[in-house]
């Protein structure tokens, strides 16, 4: 039976066959966390119909006003009007008082400017003379075309008398228009030196933008206006429950926006790094790109690829070998990995360093208003092995607790580490390394000592973590980078899921004779069902699992094994306990109800799985003996979850899989292109370079002339298929002046074309 309506007045699902009714609350709340305007109606939506039909929408020159106060426990918010006995929730709002004040008079945008400068009658595909030029510029970029490629086309009969001739006759003149200034363009690369102490004579480039000139342009990309938060906010439910959806839903916006003056917008700094493998099967290339996105963007935004939310930021160099002779294979094995580590922290050093001493930004918003904004670095969505490598932690320790490698199986708790701890514990080893050695500082040696002497203590061998001053006197807003290491829904959840709990069911249910696998025969008979996926091969033939693949066995593993010979109930319960744990966890929209099952979902995987090991399930499969203990970091860090999650919003927004498929776009497709050879970084930045100024070029006209690129359909969990709408949205008239960040109400209309 339907129990559940979505609240939300406007929402498409009400016209679908169910009326936007759900089978359960969980279908409710991933409908809620999913739908594109749920979070501006639970924002500004208001209990008396009559002044919603009274107010009428800001004109787009006037600013907004923060000095009233904020929304406190006196208002109150109903998605469906004053109806007393609608059965629809209420939410109530509360804002930082004083954030994100603008300064009144309006000046503009970048994009606005430019558009002032076009001459009227000019071509409406900016710098290009026609449709089919601009066509084509997308086709040789997008496709990857060699210059000579393209000069050999355009030398054809075909293209010489073809009616309608290009402006340019080379691919030069291709690349040439497109690297004009005239063009709209992210901030420009720049490169630096790094050299180690340890290896003078093999410096490394980094290849880079300023940090704050990519905020800049992020910040005040108008294509984002009707999409971002400014302000940091509490929101509740009727019965008092803290919600948790945006990243300005979390506690740790309202925590650094009270550090920073009054009238201060906090820009939340967002990062993503991961290392990636550039050649196929052979060569062992790799890459280390590092992506920057502003926690003002609205989630959905930011995992919208064609939205260009995600800016590259650097390249960061690999050191693959070392020159010098060193003094035993040891030392060969392990020394290019620390001081791959060293350098890391070497580059980020430079990457951060204009955030360093840094005072109030005046900066011009999406919308044309000024605004005084500081820049704080609030999340950064990295694997496991890049989390202890940021924070200058040794191998299987927990990066947000003082649990070692032999504390990660047991249910004690442990204090909660800090970046202070952590700069202390490295204080320590240095401490010791002065009074016992007398090797010349700096010197391979040295390190070599260091890094030992770390390893003993739960250290990796970084002595100058490059965020060392964040929680310092020279960071006007202190960052714990402990807080800063988002929560991976991709490594931490689903990955678990097929490395472990998958293999080792696998080993108690199968047959030992090396017959068919009782799992595979189990998911073959499965009913084929729409929108399941059906494992017609079992699972048997993975070699290497996707998100998609992870998410597909997860509907379906359950209800494979129930009923299996050697599936007992305590199994079962084991196999639930850890699944309810993940779609918890991958919930759009949280309140502390949902965040208190989660607690409790993963208290109990964790006490129901010790029959992984009372089966023999749990094989080591180099000496085929089992496996007394859980000593894996992964299966510790889900009881972190809950605080993650309640300091930047609910984890959907900060997934490595957003970064994984911008690897494809940004460094595999850029690696391509390259002749291969050393030189192969600048190839590649001058390519990825030409394709964000189409990019950027393809955002401006959508902005210009207001026609948007259409968002994907999607369906809604048993609520019939969920229609969505041109991303264009216009303000209507409020007539007051004021802005919903200011104690008012925002009306938006959708001018766009329903997608069916």
């Amino acid at each position: 039976m339907l129990r559940h309506r979505c609240p939300n007045p406007t929402c498409p699902a009400l016209k679908s066959p169910t009326a936007g009714f759900f089978r359960t609350e969980h279908s409710l709340q991933t409908h809620l966390g999913k739908s594109k305007t749920f979070f501006q109606y639970l924002i500004y939506s208001t209990g008396d119909d009559q002044e919603m039909d009274a107010i009428s929408a800001p004109g787009p020159s006037e600013p907004r006003d923060h000095t009233e106060g904020i929304r406190g426990d006196e208002n109150t918010y109903d998605f469906m009007g004053s109806d007393s006995d609608s059965a629809i929730p209420k939410f109530r709002v509360e804002e930082f008082v004083g954030a994100g004040l603008r300064y009144p008079v309006r000046v503009g945008t970048v994009w606005e400017k430019k558009k002032s400068k076009e001459a009227l009658g000019t071509c409406s595909y900016g710098l290009f003379s026609s449709a089919a030029e601009y066509d084509f510029a997308r086709w040789a970029i997008r496709t990857r075309q060699l210059l000579s490629s393209i000069d050999g086309l355009l030398a054809t009969k075909f293209a010489t008398t073809h009616p309608e001739l290009l402006s340019f006759t080379s691919g030069d003149g291709l690349r040439k228009l497109l690297e004009s200034e005239a063009m709209p363009a992210p901030p420009k690369w720049k490169s630096a030196k790094i050299v180690l102490s340890e290896i003078p004579d093999q410096p490394q480039t980094l290849y880079y933008r300023d940090l704050n000139e990519a905020i800049d342009y992020l910040f005040g990309n108008s294509s984002y206006s009707k999409t971002m938060d400014y302000v940091p906010r509490r929101i509740f439910e009727a019965n008092g429950d803290r919600v948790y959806h945006e990243f300005c839903t979390g506690d740790g916006w309202w925590e650094a926006q009270s550090k920073v003056p009054a009238g201060t917008t906090i820009i939340p700094i967002i990062l993503a790094s991961d290392k990636t493998t550039l050649t196929s099967h052979t060569g062992g290339r790799m890459a280390h790109p590092l992506y920057l996105t502003l926690g003002n963007i609205r989630k959905d935004v930011r995992a919208s690829i064609h939205r260009q939310a995600y800016l590259l930021l650097a390249y960061i160099p690999i050191l693959e070998k070392i020159k010098q002779k060193l003094r035993n294979k040891t030392m060969k094995k392990t020394m290019p990995g620390i001081l791959s580590k060293r350098l890391y922290h070497q580059c980020l050093s430079k990457i951060f360093s204009p955030l360093r001493g840094q005072w109030l930004h005046h900066v011009v918003d999406a919308e044309g208003f000024e605004q005084k904004t500081w820049r704080v670095l609030m999340s950064w969505i990295a694997d496991i092995e890049e989390v202890w490598m940021i924070m200058g932690l040794g191998h299987f320790v927990c990066p947000f607790c003082d649990a070692r490698k032999n504390d990660l199986d047991t249910c004690s708790e442990f204090s909660p580490r800090t970046s202070y701890l952590v700069k202390r514990s490295i204080a320590a080893v240095c401490a010791v390394m002065v009074e016992v050695d007398g090797i010349e500082q700096g010197s391979m040696e040295d390190t070599w000592s260091f890094a030992q002497a770390a390893k003993k203590a739960g250290l990796c061998g970084i002595e100058t973590p490059f965020w060392r001053w964040m929680d310092g006197n020279d960071a006007k807003v202190p960052v714990d980078m402990i807080k800063v290491m988002s929560y991976d829904l991709l490594h931490w959840c689903h990955k678990p899921f097929a490395d472990y709990i998958v293999p080792w069911t696998q080993n108690i249910v199968d047959e030992k004779d090396g017959g068919e696998s009782e799992i595979d025969l189990r998911l073959r008979l499965q009913i084929p069902r729409s929108r399941f996926h059906h494992f017609t091969n079992g699972i048997a033939g993975f070699s290497q699992w996707t998100q998609g693949d992870t998410r597909d066995l997860e509907k379906e593993f359950l209800g494979a094994i129930a009923g299996a010979p050697k599936a007992t109930r305590q199994l079962l319960q084991a196999t639930r306990s850890f699944l309810d744990y993940i779609y918890l966890a991958t919930y759009s929209y949280h309140t502390e109800s949902t965040l208190h099952q989660l607690g409790e979902r993963t208290k109990a995987s964790e006490n129901t799985r010790p029959v992984y090991i009372s089966l023999a399930g749990r094989i080591s499969e180099t000496i085929g003996e089992v496996i007394d203990s859980f000593l894996i970091p992964k299966l510790h860090i889900p009881r972190h979850i809950t605080s993650c999650i309640r300091w930047k919003g609910t984890l959907d927004g900060s997934s490595t899989e957003g970064s994984e498929r911008l690897h494809i776009d940004l460094v595999k497709e850029a690696w391509r292109v390259s002749n291969h050879h050393d030189d192969h970084l600048l190839q590649m930045i001058r390519w990825v370079d030409l394709r964000e100024r189409l990019d950027a070029l393809e955002l401006y006209l959508c902005w210009r002339d207001k026609v948007w690129p259409p968002e994907k359909t999607g369906e809604g969990e048993d609520g019939g298929e969920v229609l969505s709408f041109s991303i264009w949205v216009a303000r209507a008239d409020c007539g007051n002046g004021k802005s919903p960040h200011g104690n008012v109400l925002e009306v938006e209309v959708n001018q766009g074309k329903l997608i069916t």
